[in-house]
C-alpha cells in the first residue's frame, strides 16, 4: 500500500482581489495551474479542486467575508485583507477549511492566505514567474513552508549562472545594435521604473502605496544625478501615478526605451522603484538597485516562520517525478524516476504570450544628436530632431511628431555653454516651439525645471507657438521639457469626438545677449561673403540682425 502525504490538493490565487472589493480579478493564473498539474495529479490519484470567488465559478462569497473581517469592501480593504488573520473566518463563507492531509498549490499567495494554511496544518506550493525575465526561456520561482516541497525544489533550482550569462549575453547584444548611453553620454543618469496600479508588490503594512508617498527618498537619489528618468510599466496606460515625481522632482524626465536596453546603458547609475521586479534584475547588469518600500509578500515579518526563500526552477515542476517526491511517494511503483524525458523549454513562454520587456531583436538605445543652437528643427523622420523625442510620441511623418495620451517629454542634449558663458555679457536661452493642435479645444501645458511655462501664444485657431527663456549654466548639459495634454471643453461638459493632442512641428534654441543672437561657431567655419549672397537673402539677414539687436535693447 502507498502511502501519500497528502490527501487532496487545492489550487488558489489572491480570491480578495475580486469584483466585491472593486478590483478586476483574473482567473487564468489559478487555471493555468489546475491544468498545468492536472496530468500528473491525477496519475498519482490525487483529488483536486479550486477555490475561488463568486464571480471567478467558486463559491467564497468575498463580500461577506470582508464583513466577518470588519474590513471595507474596496481596493483599501483588499490590501488590508492581505496581512489580516484569516483564521476567524477560517471554514466559513465558502473559504475552504484546510488540515494536515491537504496541499494548496497557489499563484501569488497573500501572506494572510500563507499564515492560515501554514497555521491549519496544511502545507503550501507558493508559485509564480521568476522576476528575471530577460532568460531566453521563462522561469518559475516557488517557495512554500514545507521542508520536504524545499528539498525537490532546491533540487531543481535553476543555477545562478543562467542569469548571470544571459545578462552578459544581453549587454553584448546591445552593444553591438544601439547606442552605448541613454541621451547623452555626459549625463549621469538614474532610473526609476513604474509599476500597475493593482499590485500586490505595492501593498507595504496593509496599505497600497504610490509614487507620491516616495516623493522625498526619490528627490535625494535624483541629486545624484544628473537626470532623474521614469520608465512607465509597459502594461500599465494609466500615467496619473508617476506625475507626482515629474512635478516634484525639477531633473525628472521620462523613456520608453527597452527596459533591458535602459539597465546596459554605461550612463545609468542606478535603478530605483517602489518595489518592481526590475530592480531584481539591475543586479545582474551590475546596477544598484534602490527598493523604496518593504512590500508586504516578501517582508519575513509578515511571513510564515518556515516559509522558505523564492527557489527558481524550471517548468518540470508539472512532472511526474517532481510530484511524487513532493507527495513522498518516490519509491512507490506509480512514482517515476528522475528526468525520464525533458520537458519542452518553451511551455511557459507559450502560455503566458509574453516576455515583459525582453526582445532580442530591440534595436537598443537610439543615438540622439546635440542640439545646435540658433539652429531650426522640423520633426519629420530622419531629422535629428526625431532622436529627441523621448516619450509619449509617435513616429514622426511629414507633419511632424504626434502626442500620444495625456504627457509626452523632449530631451535634448545641448553643446558645452562653458566657453561662451565665461564672458563678461549676460545670456540666455530662448527656446521656440511650433506646434498645432488637432482641436481648438486642446490645452497644451508644457513644464521645465518642474515649473509650468506661460501660457503659448496663439498664432492660429490650432497652430500655435511656445516662447521661453532659460538661464544657462556651465553645467546645463540638456534641456528637458515635459508636455501635460487637456481637453478644455471637458469642463463645459462637452464631449470631444476625438481623443485631445498635439503635433510637434518646429523648434529653435538661440543663445541670447543684451544686443541679439549669439550663434555657436559651426565645427568647421565656412564665411560666406556678402558679393557671393543672393540680395534677397542679405536683405533678409539685415532685417533679422536689426530686429534682434531691437528686442535685445528694449529686453
Amino acid at each position: 500500500m502507498t502511502t501519500r502525504r497528502f490527501n487532496h490538493v487545492i489550487f488558489a490565487d489572491d480570491f480578495f482581489r475580486s469584483a466585491a472589493n472593486g478590483l478586476p480579478y483574473h482567473a487564468a493564473n489559478r487555471r493555468f495551474l489546475r491544468s498545468f498539474f492536472d496530468s500528473t495529479l491525477g496519475r498519482l490519484g490525487l483529488p483536486v479542486r479550486e477555490m475561488a470567488p463568486l464571480e471567478g465559478g467558486g463559491r467564497i462569497d468575498v463580500a461577506r467575508l470582508m464583513a466577518r473581517l470588519d474590513l471595507p469592501a474596496t481596493p483599501a480593504g483588499w490590501a488590508r485583507a492581505c496581512i489580516a488573520d484569516l483564521l476567524p473566518v477560517h471554514g466559513r463563507e465558502g473559504l475552504p477549511a484546510f488540515d494536515p492531509g491537504c496541499l494548496v498549490i497557489g499563484w501569488g499567495l497573500t501572506p494572510a492566505l500563507q499564515h492560515c494554511i501554514a497555521r491549519s496544518g496544511a502545507s503550501y506550493l507558493d508559485i509564480e514567474i521568476d522576476p528575471r525575465r530577460f532568460t531566453e526561456h521563462l522561469h518559475f520561482c516557488a517557495r512554500t513552508n514545507d521542508p520536504v516541497i524545499a528539498a525537490a525544489l532546491q533540487a531543481r533550482r535553476v543555477d545562478e549562472e543562467v542569469f548571470w550569462n544571459h545578462a552578459s549575453a544581453l549587454k553584448g547584444h546591445f552593444a553591438r545594435h544601439g547606442a552605448p548611453a541613454l541621451f547623452d553620454p555626459r549625463l549621469r543618469i538614474g532610473l526609476f521604473f513604474g509599476q500597475s496600479l493593482v499590485d500586490l508588490s505595492l501593498v507595504s503594512g496593509g496599505r497600497t502605496m504610490h509614487p507620491a508617498s516616495v516623493v522625498a527618498p526619490l528627490r535625494e537619489l535624483a541629486r545624484s544625478v544628473d537626470l532623474l528618468v521614469i520608465k512607465p510599466h509597459p502594461y500599465e496606460p494609466a500615467l496619473h501615478d508617476l506625475a507626482p515625481i515629474a512635478r516634484a522632482i525639477p531633473n525628472a524626465a521620462w523613456t520608453g526605451e527597452n527596459t533591458y536596453a535602459l539597465l546596459s546603458a554605461a550612463n545609468v547609475h542606478f535603478a530605483a522603484s517602489l518595489s518592481s521586479s526590475v530592480l531584481t534584475e539591475a543586479r545582474y547588469f551590475r546596477k544598484p538597485a534602490h527598493a523604496l518600500i518593504r512590500a508586504d509578500r516578501n517582508a519575513a515579518g509578515q511571513l510564515p516562520v518556515a516559509c522558505s526563500a523564492w527557489i527558481p526552477v524550471g517548468p518540470e515542476l508539472g512532472a511526474m517525478d517532481f510530484m511524487s517526491a513532493v507527495c513522498g511517494i518516490a519509491d512507490a511503483a506509480d512514482a517515476a524516476p528522475r528526468h525520464v524525458a525533458a520537458w519542452p523549454a518553451t511551455v511557459i513562454d507559450r502560455a503566458f504570450m509574453t516576455r515583459w520587456g525582453f526582445d532580442d531583436q530591440s534595436r537598443g538605445l537610439r543615438d540622439v544628436a546635440e542640439l545646435q543652437l540658433s539652429r531650426s528643427y522640423l520633426f519629420h523622420p530622419g531629422s535629428p530632431a526625431a532622436g529627441w523625442l523621448s516619450q509619449g510620441w509617435s513616429a514622426p511623418d511629414a507633419e511632424g511628431a504626434k502626442s500620444v495620451g495625456e504627457s509626452a517629454c523632449l530631451v535634448i542634449p545641448l553643446p558645452s555653454l562653458a566657453e561662451t558663458l565665461s564672458r563678461q555679457q549676460p545670456h540666455r536661452l530662448e527656446v521656440r516651439i511650433d506646434y498645432r493642435c488637432n482641436l481648438k479645444a486642446t490645452s497644451v501645458h508644457a513644464m521645465f525645471d518642474g515649473v509650468v511655462l506661460p501660457g503659448s501664444c496663439t498664432t492660429g485657431a490650432k497652430r500655435r507657438s511656445l516662447v521661453f527663456e532659460v538661464q544657462p549654466t556651465a553645467g546645463r548639459k540638456c534641456l528637458v521639457l515635459q508636455f501635460v495634454v487637456a481637453d478644455a471643453a471637458r469642463g463645459n461638459g462637452r464631449r470631444a469626438v476625438a481623443a485631445p493632442g498635439f503635433t510637434l512641428r518646429k523648434l529653435q534654441v538661440s543663445l541670447r545677449t543684451a544686443r541679439g543672437v549669439v550663434s555657436m561657431p559651426p565645427a568647421v567655419p565656412s564665411p560666406v561673403r556678402w558679393s557671393e549672397m543672393r540680395p534677397v537673402r542679405a536683405l533678409a539677414r539685415v532685417f533679422r540682425a536689426l530686429r534682434d539687436s531691437a528686442r535685445g535693447v528694449t529686453g
